[in-house]
């Protein structure tokens, strides 16, 4: 896992700019946290990984208001390994 970044950064298909400019609390647009840790965790070594938004874990580290729509944005790279018996 190389980053793992998750809440509301953007602008995109959820939210225009129209509508971010209407947000001036960070709170609510520009809000998100680091949690590579987390997904490092769940995720790092296996043959695939799947995470379901919302998550217990990523939600506790509340970046943003309660009821936000939260997206996961994940940055990665597959390393060749031997099995070890």
């Amino acid at each position: 896992m190389n980053r793992a970044i998750y809440g509301r950064r953007r602008v995109g298909k959820c939210l225009g700019t129209e509508e971010a400019n209407t947000f001036q609390d960070p709170r609510y647009f520009g809000c998100s946290e680091d949690v590579l840790h987390i997904v490092d965790a769940k995720c790092s070594g296996r043959k695939q990984c799947e995470i379901s938004i919302p998550d217990p874990d990523l939600d506790g580290t509340a970046p943003c208001l309660p009821g936000l729509k939260m997206f996961l944005e994940v940055s990665y790279a597959c390393v060749e390994g031997n099995a070890t018996e």
